[in-house]
C-alpha cells in the first residue's frame, strides 16, 4: 500500500509539473491584449464572409434544388429553411455590430465579452431563433466551423473557449431534454440518438481544440518568459564585464602620464585581480554551459566516500563561514558506501549549493549537509535556516513550476531582492545529477529555510 501511494504521488507531481504553466511575465501580458484585438477583428471579418457565403449556398443552391423534389430521400424540406433569412440576418447584424464596438475595448475583460459575443452571434441565435418557435436545431458542420476558426484565430485564454462551448451545449440540453423540443425532419425514434451523437462528436472536437489551446498559450508564456530571462542575462554579462573594465580604465587614466615606473599600492592591484578573476570566472562560466550543452557532461566515476568528500568541501569554506558568521554541520554516516560519482563534479555541485546559500541569506545563517539510503538511491541535501527563496512548499501547479524553473539556464530565482547574478550555478549542479543519473529539487518557504537535495544512484 505505501509503495502503491508513493507511486500516484509521484505521477501526481509529474502530471502537475507537466502541466503547470508559469505565471505570465509583463512583456506577455502587454503583448496578449493586441494580439486578441488583432485576432478577433480577422475572426469577425472572416465570420462574416462565411456567413455570406453559406446563405448563398443554403438560398441559392439547396432550396431551389429542394423545391424540384428530391428532398424527400434525406428528410429535407422547404420548410426547415423558412427562418435562414432571418436569423442569418440577426448573426450579421451582430457580428457587425461586435465589429463596430470592438476599437473600444482596451482591456481583457472587455475582449472576453466581445470573443463571447462572437460566439454567440455565429452559433447561439440560430439556436434562439428555433427555440422561440418550439423546435430544435442541430447543425454539426457549422458549429465546428465556427468553433475551429476561434481556436485557430484566438488560440489563447483556453476558458473562453470553453465558456462559448458550454454555452451551445446548454442551450441544446434545454431545448431538448429540458423543453422536449424535436429536431425538424428527424423521426421521432431517433431524436435522442441524433442528438447524443451530435454531443459526442463536439466533446471531442472541443477536447482537443482546447488541449491546443492550453499547450499554444503555455508556449508562448514560455517563451516570453525565456526572453525576459535572456534580457536580464545579457544585463548581468554587460554589469559583470564592464565593472572590472571600468575600474581598471579609471585607475590606468588617473596614472601620472610621465616615462619610467608606475607605482600603485598593493590594495589597488589586489582589486584589479579580484576584479578580472571575477570576469575570468563568468567567461569559463558561460563557455562551461555552452559545452555541457553541446556535448553534456563528461564524467569519471569511482568509488568515494561520500562523509569524506562533504566534510573536505565544508572544510575547505571555513574562511568563508567565518567571515559570514554562519556555520556547518555535516550528518553524513560514515559508513555510506556504494556510490560511484565523479568527485570533482559532484564537489563543484557542493560548492554551488553551499555559496548559494551563504551569498543569498543574512550572516549567521546555519547549514546543515545530510545524506541517507532511499532505496536504490542515496539521497542527499543541503539545509538551511535562512530567508527562503519563496514559498515552494504549496502543491500548486504555480509552485510546482517554479521549483522546476529555478534549475533552468540563466533563471535568476524569484527572488527579486537577489543580487545580480548570471543564473548558471543551479543548471550546472542540474546538469552534473542528471549526468549520474540522478534527480535534483528544492524546498523552500518564507522565513522558514531551504533544503536542495539531490539523488545518486547506488553502485549495483
Amino acid at each position: 500500500m505505501t509503495f502503491l501511494t508513493k507511486s500516484l504521488y509521484q505521477l501526481r507531481q509529474q502530471l502537475t509539473q507537466s502541466l503547470a504553466v508559469p505565471p505570465p511575465s509583463p512583456e506577455y501580458r502587454r503583448w496578449l491584449e493586441p494580439f486578441i484585438r488583432d485576432r478577433l477583428r480577422l475572426m469577425i471579418w472572416i465570420g462574416i464572409i462565411l456567413l455570406a457565403i453559406l446563405i448563398l449556398l443554403n438560398l441559392g443552391v439547396i432550396v431551389p434544388a429542394l423545391r424540384r423534389g428530391g428532398g424527400d430521400a434525406i428528410g429535407l424540406d422547404v420548410e426547415q429553411y423558412r427562418l435562414y433569412p432571418f436569423f442569418f440576418t440577426a448573426q450579421q447584424l451582430g457580428l457587425l455590430l461586435n465589429l463596430i464596438l470592438l476599437g473600444g475595448a482596451t482591456t481583457l475583460q472587455r475582449l472576453r465579452w466581445h470573443f463571447l459575443g462572437f460566439s454567440a452571434a455565429v452559433n447561439l441565435v440560430p439556436q434562439l431563433t428555433y427555440l422561440l418557435i418550439g423546435e430544435t436545431t442541430v447543425d454539426l458542420g457549422g458549429w465546428i466551423l465556427f468553433f475551429m476558426l476561434q481556436a485557430v484565430l484566438v488560440p489563447v485564454r483556453w476558458q473562453w473557449h470553453l465558456m462559448a462551448q458550454m454555452s451551445l451545449m446548454a442551450l441544446v440540453g434545454l431545448s431538448v431534454w429540458g423543453l422536449q423540443f424535436a429536431i425538424p425532419g428527424i423521426p421521432t425514434d431517433l431524436q435522442q440518438s441524433v442528438v447524443v451523437f451530435h454531443i459526442v462528436v463536439l466533446l471531442c472536437v472541443f477536447g482537443v481544440a482546447d488541449l491546443g489551446i492550453y499547450l499554444y498559450e503555455r508556449l508562448m508564456r514560455r517563451e516570453f518568459e525565456l526572453r525576459q530571462q535572456l534580457q536580464l542575462f545579457i544585463h548581468a554579462v554587460s554589469h559583470d564585464l564592464r565593472n572590472p573594465v571600468t575600474g581598471t580604465l579609471m585607475l590606468l587614466n588617473s596614472l601620472p602620464a610621465h616615462e619610467g615606473k608606475v607605482w600603485m599600492d598593493q590594495a589597488v592591484v589586489d582589486q584589479m585581480i579580484d576584479g578580472h578573476e571575477r570576469q575570468l570566472k563568468l567567461i569559463n562560466s558561460l563557455l562551461e554551459a555552452h559545452s555541457q550543452d553541446m556535448s553534456g557532461v563528461v564524467l569519471h566515476r569511482e568509488a568515494i566516500a561520500l562523509a569524506q568528500l562533504v566534510e573536505a568541501t565544508v572544510q575547505d569554506f571555513q574562511p568563508l563561514l567565518r567571515q559570514r558568521q554562519a556555520t556547518a554541520q555535516v550528518n553524513v554516516p560514515a559508513e555510506l558506501h556504494g556510490v560511484s560519482v565523479d568527485p570533482v563534479q559532484l564537489r563543484r555541485v557542493y560548492d554551488n549549493l553551499i555559496t548559494n546559500a551563504l551569498q543569498y541569506n543574512r550572516p549567521g545563517v546555519c547549514l546543515t549537509l545530510s545524506a541517507t539510503h532511499q532505496g536504490q538511491y542515496l539521497h542527499c541535501t543541503v539545509s538551511d535556516n535562512g530567508q527562503g527563496i519563496g514559498d515552494l512548499g504549496a502543491d500548486d501547479t504555480a509552485s510546482v513550476s517554479l521549483k522546476h524553473r529555478i534549475f533552468d539556464r540563466y533563471s535568476r530565482g524569484i527572488n527579486n531582492r537577489q543580487p545580480l547574478h548570471l543564473g548558471l550555478g543551479l543548471y550546472i549542479c542540474r546538469q552534473i545529477i542528471e549526468a549520474h543519473g540522478g534527480q535534483i529539487g528544492v524546498e523552500s518557504e518564507l522565513n522558514q529555510g531551504t533544503t536542495f537535495w539531490f539523488t545518486l544512484p547506488l553502485s549495483t
